[in-house]
């Protein structure tokens, strides 16, 4: 008897602690008061938590998390997304950005890329974007925001920008691709510089970066008809 009497209590004792949970956990306590978004620096933080769906009040122990995400990662500059929940009414939205690395000229004008050749975004003008444009290179219009241009020329084009030191990327106006993957530069001088094919980036690069500063201590830059780092154990510069 008094066995049957304990289990009878502690059934009541499980049952209403469970109760007591149940509402708990569904009580206003956890309702979300604040959205972080961090990781970053293009997109703001408002469209992002707008995008999220996340509405203040909601229960964070209910929140569809795998939602969030999926639309998150409508946005053609979201990478990737992890989302933390920080007991007990702060979620955090940890975002990789697409950082666009080059422009292209498209059917609808100007289009930024990242290192992958995704379509970010379009811009009306070049004023104040300090990327290279990269020319003769097909731009398909059937490409939209979130989808990758594919192609031999982007693909050397997008390995030289992945590759080339960033520091002396500041300086280069645009990549032109020709036949054969071979690459034409084209400093914000105006200066003509002949690359070759995308291999051995860095030590072209560091080839370029020692004439540079050479003809700019010489004050000889403007007069270059062109350089020519094909090679570039025996770089030329023709006056």
């Amino acid at each position: 008897m008094l066995r049957q009497r304990a289990s009878k209590l502690l059934f009541s004792f499980i049952a209403m602690a469970l109760v007591a949970t149940y509402f708990f956990l569904r009580s206003p306590f956890f309702g979300i008061t604040h959205v972080s978004v961090q990781g970053t620096s293009l997109l703001p933080e408002a469209e992002m938590v707008q995008l999220s769906g996340i509405q203040l009040g909601e229960n964070i122990w209910r929140l569809d998390e795998k939602r969030v995400v999926q639309q998150l990662l409508f946005h053609p500059q979201v990478e990737a997304i992890a989302l933390e929940r920080q007991w007990p009414s702060t979620v955090i939205l940890q975002i990789k950005e697409r950082k666009p690395v080059a422009v292209v000229h498209g059917p609808r004008g100007f289009i930024l890329v990242d290192h992958q050749g995704t379509f970010l975004q379009t811009v009306n003008a070049l004023t104040g974007i300090p990327l290279p444009l990269l020319t003769g290179i097909p731009v398909s219009s059937q490409v939209g925001p979130g989808q990758a241009f594919t192609g031999d020329e982007m693909a050397a084009a997008l390995r030289f920008c992945r590759e080339f030191a960033p520091t002396l990327m500041t300086r280069i106006a645009e990549v032109h691709v020709r036949e054969g993957g071979r690459l034409t530069l084209y400093t914000v001088e105006g200066v003509e510089v002949r690359f070759g094919t995308p291999d051995q980036v860095a030590a072209k690069g560091d080839a370029l970066a020692d004439i540079f500063a050479e003809l700019t201590r010489e004050q000889r830059l403007g007069k270059i008809r062109y350089i020519d780092v094909t090679s570039h154990t025996s770089p030329v510069i023709k006056l």
